[in-house]
């Protein structure tokens, strides 16, 4: 029972942080973007500062953030809708200093536009050395190799990070999560509320501790330098290598496997 209601728990979170996404996709479901035949296009380029904060939020459609090595962020969105009324209720906005780059949908709030449907397709190129936060996301998103901090939640749809080398927080996915972790911050990892499968990617080097607690599913140590043991009814203790930082697995509903990189 406690392993259920976590799961259940995890979900009705999930639901809750993507409920604002309901009226710019209302309740129809589509096969693919073609059905969305009105469309506008933001490219714009920004330069950021090292360590600078780059949020992502409320958008319905797949998220693509590639990294490189330089201070410039590129940003594609192409917004889409069933009609030009629909493509009208809402926008994109951008707000831009050097130290931070905030993007989040926008929607007008009149009776004529309560239930629009619209999707949005997003392509981020940015510093690796930005601290990245994701939230409210319904759709897949793929991430590169980020040097600073990555915060992940309200996120529909298949997950999968390059390389997470600075502190993750990731809470609130309905679907897979693939993270490859080749070292760890002080502060470790966080994995919290995920409904589907959980596959971290450990390097052979990588020394942490590992915490493992509240999963549904199997539990896999798939790497010769990863130890687990039970240590409850859904709990689980071990490490990586000669233990250090913690990574902190939580409320899975679905199987978890640490495996070697």
């Amino acid at each position: 029972m406690r392993q259920k209601s976590i799961a259940l728990f995890g979900i009705a979170v999930l639901a809750l942080m993507l409920a604002p996404l309901t009226g710019a996709q209302s309740q129809r479901k589509h096969v693919d973007d073609r059905d969305y035949s009105e469309r506008e296009e933001i490219n714009q380029t920004y330069e950021l500062a090292p360590g600078a904060r780059v949020e992502l939020s409320v958008i319905s459609g797949s998220v693509d953030v590639e990294t490189t090595t330089s201070t410039t962020a590129e940003v594609r969105i192409v917004r889409m809708g069933e009609t030009r009324k629909d493509l009208d209720c809402y926008t994109v906005g951008i707000e831009h200093t050097p130290t931070s780059l905030v993007m989040r949908h926008r929607q007008e709030r009149t009776d004529d536009c309560q239930n629009i449907r619209a999707r949005q397709q997003v392509t981020l190129r940015l510093p690796r050395n930005v601290d990245l936060k994701l939230n409210a996301i319904s759709g897949p998103v793929t991430i590169g190799e980020i040097d600073g901090s990555l915060r992940l939640s309200g996120i529909s749809g298949k997950v999968e990070v390059a390389q997470a080398l600075g502190y993750s927080d990731i809470s609130g996915i309905s679907g897979v999560l693939l993270i490859t972790i080749p070292r760890l911050s002080v502060r470790g990892i966080r994995v919290s509320g995920i409904s589907g499968r959980v596959e971290l990617r450990l390097a052979s080097n990588l020394n942490a501790d590992l915490n493992v607690s509240g999963i549904n599913g199997d539990v896999n140590a798939a790497a010769p330098h990863v130890t687990l043991s039970k240590v409850g009814h859904s709990d689980f203790r071990g490490r990586a290598g000669s233990g250090g930082s913690v990574i902190s697995v939580s409320g899975i509903s679905g199987s978890v496997t640490f495996r070697g990189e």
